[in-house]
């Protein structure tokens, strides 16, 4: 409902549901980080490192959607310049844990698809690549992890 001319918005209830839906969203993004580094304690961290850089852009409230792209690309250059490795783990589900061998970018995908559950086409778009390039690391993952838990991972996501 919009105010009426001279009276102040309700900026507490737009701010609340700003910082649910961040919430929710940092859910996502440390699910993804976690998937790919197997690590809880790490992905936290990076986690929060990503958000200290969503928060240095002094990001509009009311475009809080477009965070899980920006903490997603944050998350990524971190990976790469902290040199955070994936970890074997009891963070990560056993069934999982063969991910770990694979390289950084196919967990990445992996991550998105999977545990995200990003489609093909979106996971593309927001890794930069194109749909058959992801199409078959998701075939390497599937090989790596069996197709029992890939259509188990793939079905929950």
């Amino acid at each position: 409902m919009t105010p009426a001319f001279g009276q102040p918005a309700d900026h507490s209830s737009i701010e609340l549901q700003t910082v649910m839906g961040i919430e929710k969203i940092l859910k996502k993004v440390r699910a993804f980080t976690c998937l790919v580094i197997g690590n809880r304690v790490e992905a936290d961290e990076i986690v929060e490192d990503a958000l200290i850089l969503y928060l240095s852009t002094d990001p509009d409230p009311q475009e809080a959607d477009g965070s899980y792209a920006f903490l997603i690309a944050a998350v990524r250059r971190l990976l790469r310049t902290t040199g955070a490795r994936a970890r074997r783990g009891s963070d990560l589900d056993q069934a999982l844990a063969p991910l770990l061998q694979l390289q950084l970018e196919t967990r990445e995908i992996a991550a998105l698809h999977l545990g995200a559950g990003l489609p093909v086409s979106e996971t593309a778009s927001m890794l930069g690549l194109t749909a058959e390039a992801v199409a078959a690391a998701l075939d390497v993952v599937r090989k790596a992890i069996g197709p029992d838990t890939y259509d188990k991972a793939a079905a929950s996501a």
